[in-house]
């Protein structure tokens, strides 16, 4: 073959053949927060395979005040970006959430689908900008850009998994762009590296986030699953908390409660969550439990009631153990701290304080020692429902020197009324569903019979905290001490309204009015509407002392046989379960205090909820029959009307708490369907 174009040879000779210089390529990053916001001054480092053969220094430098990181002359290959920890940390505990997030669903035990995945497309406004600006869009957390775990305050246990949602990628190996998404911009958007805190306020006003957390802790506490399963404790302050993917949700029965939370700096979390129970000691002594936590701002302690879908024999003794007896528990102080005396006066319900004393006496180190100290430089909350509340309000006593806030849902008495008076600096707002009889128990004849003559079936509730009633207790203390109710009282009352006519038209009984003659019989008789009004007595103290005198005369006016056939004493005031139990479970209360939230949470909201129609619909019922009824109870639910609605500002401290706002919106989005 003579032509050499085409020839095969062992040298390997090659051909010359003039081309350009390769073709490089650029890439740019634009690092913002969920708010939008950039995320300036940062230090980056980028590396692709020709950094690590050494063919090209390793790309770095900072973001600008736009957050853009540009990097040229890039070989066509895979490139990875990656961050010093420490600088992102820092900058990314300080940046808030945006309110309204994905929500996505929390797969079920069996359901293999990953608990963390990419965030909802079409949900983030940042991405809905990029992508009308021809920009690509990534939703990023800070452990998929970092170069190594960040140091915390408090450290993270070395042994323990850092949190999965922050960093899901335990070999800190950067965000990786692929060599065909080159030549363009690409929008990150980071995560703030933030944490789940309740939303509770310290102050001597009712507030309506108190009692709707409060009152989920409450329900918390009778968790009796495994502490790493989904509804624990322990597993909703170390994993919930820590997962901004979803709001926090305490688990009950067939409720998914959501819980009304603020995001903090990450280092502002929750500590690991303490769960005590005397029966699981290692020397068994009754059935006490409780749980207690804290972070950086808050302490938080929750005392189980009695378990009503599993009665405990030892909580029944607990419960009907009336007996009084002395006060003889130990104040709890921290070590460097005089105590003062618990109280010097009154007695204590013996099955209650039998049950603090053990949980006392088996957990003595933790009582005397860790909670006070814990305590220290934080704002104390308890809690606790039936049960849980008395033992909420032995332990508020122990610790009254600390500015303890109590918040109880459903509790019976505790104390005898002299106590009671030696307790006046502790903050406590008590809860009351209604027809719940449990608050009436202990029963105290004399005491209850005197408040129901005074003010007929709101007097064992509402009573307690009128003046007449104040005055009634201070004369009993005297001639025999009773139990009685510690704190200001929150009532879900089902008001009523009534009309009155006359019993009979027989022309007799008519032609006696002309002479002044009283011959026919006022019947009353109850209307439809009866919605669930929420009453705080002492969030507006002078409509609730007008409305104490409308009910004074409403009953006053009535007649012995009318009184007794409409509001028998001793009885159920209202069809309902026995003894009102059903409206005693602690779900019973969330549903009103939730209602409530949501309410102040937008008062003019369309369509209106369920609970806002009633309430209207009793607004018309009262003024189509106001002639036919007794005007006395006519004005009472004027102004139960009005404590109702002014409830509204029981929110303000809330919405004026930074990122207050954004917490209401994110429940509100959630419970209403709106995310």
């Amino acid at each position: 073959m003579k032509d050499r174009k085409h020839q095969t040879d062992i040298f390997c000779t090659y051909k010359p053949v003039a081309i350009g210089p390769q073709k490089t390529h650029w890439v740019e990053f634009q690092l913002v927060d969920e708010l939008g916001e950039p995320l300036a001054n940062l230090p980056w480092r980028a590396t692709n395979q020709a950094v690590r053969d050494g063919c090209v220094a390793e790309y770095s430098g900072s973001t600008d005040a736009q957050g853009v990181i540009r990097v040229e002359d890039l070989y066509p290959l895979d490139l990875t970006l990656l961050m010093p920890a420490a600088p992102l940390a820092e900058v990314l505990q300080q940046r808030r959430l945006r309110a309204v997030r994905p929500e996505p669903e929390r797969p079920g035990a069996s359901d293999s689908k990953p608990l963390y995945g990419k965030q909802r497309p079409g949900f983030s406004p940042v991405e809905k900008q990029a992508l009308e600006q021809g920009h690509a869009y990534h939703y990023l957390r800070i452990g998929q850009l970092c170069d190594e775990l960040p140091v915390f305050n408090p450290p993270w246990p070395e042994l323990d998994t850092p949190p999965a949602y922050h960093f899901p990628d335990a070999e800190f190996s950067g965000f990786t762009v692929q060599y065909e998404a080159l030549n363009c911009r690409h929008v990150l958007e980071v995560c703030p590296l933030r944490a789940w805190s309740l939303v509770l306020h310290h102050q001597p006003e009712y507030s309506l986030a108190n009692a709707y957390n409060l009152g989920l802790m409450s329900i918390l506490s009778y968790s009796n699953r495994a502490e790493t399963l989904y509804g624990s404790p322990q597993e909703f302050f170390a994993q919930q908390c820590v997962d901004l993917s979803r709001t926090p949700r305490v688990w009950d029965g067939g409720r998914n409660w959501a819980c009304l939370v603020t995001d903090v700096p990450f280092n502002d979390r929750y500590e690991p969550c303490d769960v005590l129970d005397t029966a699981k000691a290692d020397i068994p002594k009754g059935d006490t439990q409780l749980f207690y936590v804290r972070n950086t701002a808050q302490m938080l302690v929750a005392w189980r009631g009695t378990d009503f879908d599993k009665i405990h024999a030892p909580d029944l003794i607990t419960d009907l153990t009336f007996r009084p007896v002395k006060v003889d528990f130990k104040a709890e102080c921290a070590p460097s701290v005089p105590c003062t005396d618990l109280t010097s006066e009154g007695r204590v319900h013996l099955g209650f304080r039998n049950a603090f004393k053990a949980v006392q006496t088996v957990y003595a180190r933790r009582f005397e020692e860790e909670i006070p100290e814990k305590i220290l430089g934080r704002k104390i909350f308890i809690c606790g429902h039936s049960l849980g509340g008395a033992l909420g309000l032995i332990h508020s006593a122990t610790l009254k020197d600390n500015n303890p806030l109590l918040y109880t849902y459903g509790m019976p008495r505790a104390f005898t009324l002299s106590a009671i008076k030696g307790l006046s600096e502790v903050g406590h707002f008590r809860h009351v569903n209604d027809t719940d009889t449990i608050p009436s128990v202990p029963p105290e004849a004399d005491l209850d019979n005197q408040l129901y003559n005074l003010y007929g079936p709101l007097g064992t509730t509402l009573g307690f905290g009128w003046s007449m009633g104040q005055t009634l207790m201070n004369n009993l203390i005297k001639s025999g001490d009773p139990y009685g109710h510690h704190g200001e009282l929150a009532m879900f009352y089902r008001v009523e309204q009534h009309t009155q006519s006359r019993g009979s038209s027989y022309p007799a009984y008519r032609s006696k009015d002309g002479l002044g003659a009283p011959y026919y019989n006022t019947v009353k008789t109850r209307l439809p509407e009866r919605p669930n009004l929420y009453l705080v007595q002492s969030f507006d103290k002078k409509k609730s002392e007008k409305s104490e005198q409308s009910q004074l005369n409403f009953i006053a006016g009535l007649d012995p046989k009318t009184l007794d056939q409409r509001f028998p004493q001793q009885k159920n005031l209202k069809p309902g379960g026995l003894l009102g139990i059903g409206n005693h479970m602690m779900g019973e209360y969330m549903m009103h205090i939730t209602n409530r939230l949501l309410a102040a949470i937008e008062p003019g909201r369309k369509p209106r909820l369920a609970a806002q129609c009633k309430i209207n619909r009793f607004r018309k019922q009262m003024e189509e029959h106001g002639s036919t009824s007794p005007k006395d109870e006519l004005e009472r639910n004027r102004w139960f009307l009005s404590m109702h609605e002014e409830l509204d500002a029981a929110l303000n401290v809330t919405q004026q708490l930074d990122g207050g706002d954004e917490a209401l919106k994110r429940l509100d989005s959630i419970v209403c369907g709106r995310g």
